[in-house]
């Protein structure tokens, strides 16, 4: 390496990824198959210390870095190591200054800086519908208010292996969230149930946006577990081909998300889509199709991947300046 510049970890649920960045480009990176699912089935975070040291080793080659970043599920029980939630509100100022250092040094020889995430507390039953937590996005919304330069409130929508809203306010700060199941859900479906023969992987959908709209109907109308099973039905009954089946589960599993974006969508919200494969584009046109007083904005992919980069290194520096004091 020629000049130093920061060591990006963002693990989430199936997949951790590290970037060398200067905060605003990746210069190199690599990512490995392992997450905080693989240390939910194995009892153990074995295999994902293993796969961060190769990451590290093959991004630094053993040089040093300006500091190692981590932010995501690497900060939960389910990670490397367990970092307490900051309660909303919070943003770029109180994450920094609530980030945790620890030496780990089978996996660097450089202290790793820890990102907290931020979670809206639910104490009963009563409040449970608006408690919710989020690790990882905290860093991806910190990114994008700047590299979209966003200076107003906006909801981010956040399409992954869990799909969020998450509302900031005019200062950046994450005044809560809401996630749901949706991505894994639709892994789940398409791999491990009775689906997996009329559907698509879903990364090869070529999305049919009447089939779309049509599981997305049935689902508001019969509910999701009717909706699902409806798509085995138009393979066997209507004679559509697997491109149109996993085009009517996506819509069908649409539905799991519309009372988050709804509620945004009802407060005039700015709305900003990220991530995913087709659920932001079709969610985009269904949006600015309806009456809406939200502004809609799709997040360009190029973008969205230099988000948590760019959100980490802001972090970070606000990290410097409160131990400056």
């Amino acid at each position: 390496m020629s000049s130093p510049a920061y060591l990006l970890i963002d693990s989430g649920t199936t997949r951790t990824r590290a970037r060398l960045s200067d905060g605003r480009r990746v210069l190199a990176q690599a990512a490995a198959q392992a997450g905080a699912r693989d240390t939910a089935v194995d009892g153990h975070n074995g295999r994902l210390r293993a796969a961060l040291g190769e990451l590290v080793r093959e991004l630094t080659h053993g040089e040093p870095v300006a500091a190692i970043i981590a932010s995501g599920m690497i900060t939960s029980n389910l990670g490397l190591y367990e970092v307490p939630h900051l309660p909303a509100p919070a943003g770029p100022a109180e994450l920094g200054a609530a980030m945790v250092v620890r030496q780990f040094p089978e996996i660097a020889p450089q202290p790793i800086h820890f990102i907290p995430g931020v979670k809206s507390p639910a104490a009963g039953w009563e409040d449970l519908p608006a408690g919710d937590i989020l690790r990882g996005e905290e860093a991806e919304v910190t990114g994008l208010r700047s590299l979209l330069e966003i200076t107003g409130g906006a909801t981010f929508v956040h399409y992954g292996s869990h799909h969020k809203a998450i509302r900031t306010d005019a200062a950046g700060r994450i005044l809560g969230s809401e996630t749901t199941l949706t991505g894994e859900l639709l892994q789940a479906v398409s791999a491990h149930t009775i689906l997996a023969s009329s559907v698509l992987p879903p990364g090869e959908v070529a999305l049919d946006e009447e089939a779309w709209r049509q599981g997305l109907a049935l689902a508001l109308a019969e509910g999701i577990g009717r909706a699902l099973f409806a798509t085995r039905l138009t393979q066997q009954m209507l004679g559509r081909d697997r491109q149109v089946a996993s085009s009517f589960l996506l819509g069908a599993l649409t539905a799991m998300d519309l009372p988050m974006v709804e509620r945004a969508r009802q407060r005039g919200d700015r709305l900003i889509l990220y991530g995913g494969d087709q659920f932001p584009q079709i969610l985009q046109r269904y949006l600015e199709a309806g009456e809406s007083h939200s502004t809609v904005q799709r997040v360009e992919p190029v973008t969205a991947e230099l988000a948590a980069v760019a959100g980490a290194v802001a972090i970070y520096r606000q990290h410097g300046r409160a131990t400056a004091n």
